[in-house]
C-alpha cells in the first residue's frame, strides 16, 4: 500500500478573481435597473413650469410609495405604465382603486394607522390650473393627504 502525502504545495486554493467580477458586474447591473426605473417614473414630455419659490426635494424622501401623475398641457393625467387619463371618472377609479386601496393595504401589512403614499403632481407650464386643481381635490377626495407640486427653480 502507498500512502499518499499532501504538502501545502499540492493544496489549491479555490480563485475567487471570477466569483468577484461576477458579484461585482451584478452590482453594475442592479445600480443601472433601479437608475433607469427612477427615470421611467418621470415623463420628459412635460416641462415644469418655473417658480421662484421652488426649491430642491429630495427623492430619497419619497419612498418606494410615491406616485406620479403627469399632467399634459391639453388636461390628460399620464402615470407610467397605463394610457392618458382624459375622462374624471377614469382618474377618480384610478386614485380610490388602484392608489388609495392599495396603499390602504400596504398600510394595514405594516400595522400602521397612517397612508404613507406621496402623490407628485408633474403638471405641464401650458396646462390649465383648473385641471390641477380638478386632480388635486380628486386625491384629496380618494383619501391622498400628501401631494407635492413640482416646479423648476427660476434661474435653474
Amino acid at each position: 500500500m502507498t500512502s499518499h502525502t499532501h504538502d501545502a504545495s499540492t493544496d489549491a486554493e479555490p480563485n475567487l478573481v471570477p466569483l468577484l467580477d461576477l458579484v461585482l458586474q451584478l452590482i453594475m447591473f442592479f445600480m443601472m435597473c433601479a437608475q433607469f426605473a427612477v427615470m421611467e417614473q418621470t415623463d420628459r414630455s412635460i416641462k415644469l413650469p418655473t417658480a421662484s419659490q421652488a426649491r430642491p426635494i429630495p427623492e430619497e424622501g419619497l419612498g418606494p410609495d410615491a406616485v406620479f401623475l403627469g399632467i399634459t398641457g391639453d388636461g390628460a393625467v399620464k402615470v407610467v405604465g397605463r394610457p392618458p387619463m382624459t375622462t374624471e371618472e377614469e382618474i377618480v377609479t384610478f386614485l380610490k382603486r388602484d392608489v388609495y386601496e392599495s396603499a390602504l393595504r400596504t398600510a394595514k401589512q405594516r400595522h400602521e394607522k397612517d397612508i404613507r403614499t406621496v402623490v407628485v403632481i408633474r403638471a405641464d407650464q401650458n396646462a390649465d390650473f383648473a385641471q390641477v386643481y380638478k386632480v388635486m381635490r380628486r386625491c384629496q377626495e380618494a383619501g391622498l393627504r400628501k401631494l407635492q407640486l413640482r416646479a423648476l427653480q427660476s434661474g435653474a
